[in-house]
């Protein structure tokens, strides 16, 4: 957390005065394992910042909650796993906030804190990629819905892969 709060300090005092001009959010809604037969569907909410570096590119740090659900298998029903993750993320195509519809890209890295009762305690780099839309109401209001994919690497040369769809309220300041 410290490390993305530098970061993010870093960015706003090396861009020209005009240019500082950022926006913080929340998201909340469903995460959804890919290929894991020993999770089930959860749930995800989170914060974020966003600043804008140049038109149509920003850069989003994010703090993000995840919890899958318990799995029911042949085997015995498991708890799901809880991840935090903090990373930050390339906002492509969204640029300044304006009143209006906006998709976007996204590309970020990330680092995960996965961990399920009695079993399971790691931390790992991922990454992540989706696409947004981004529906400004007026300049300093958006809402949003995201569809993000995660993948985090684990030993062994697998992943855990989840995709998140989630639905948030952004704030501007400085326009």
């Amino acid at each position: 957390m410290r490390k993305l709060l530098l970061c993010l300090i870093l960015a706003t005092a090396i861009l020209p005065a005009q240019a500082a001009q950022f926006g913080i959010g929340v998201v909340g809604g469903m995460n959804i394992p890919i290929i894991q037969e020993d999770q089930g569907n959860g749930t995800i909410f989170g914060v974020k910042g966003k600043l804008n570096l140049i038109p149509g590119v920003s850069v989003e740090p994010n703090l993000n909650f995840a919890k899958y659900g318990e799995s029911k298998n042949p085997y015995g029903n498991r708890p799901g796993s809880k991840v935090t993750s903090y990373g930050i993320d390339a906002i492509l195509g969204s640029g300044l906030p304006s009143v209006g519809v906006k998709m976007y890209g996204l590309i970020g890295v990330g680092i995960y804190s996965i961990k399920r009762d009695f079993d399971e305690t790691l931390t790992k780099i991922g990454w992540a990629t989706g696409l947004g839309l981004e529906v400004g109401f007026m300049e300093q209001v958006s809402v949003e819905l995201r569809g993000k994919l995660n993948v985090i690497s684990s030993d062994g040369g697998g992943s855990k892969k989840s995709a998140a769809v989630t639905g948030g309220v952004n704030y501007y300041f400085g326009y």
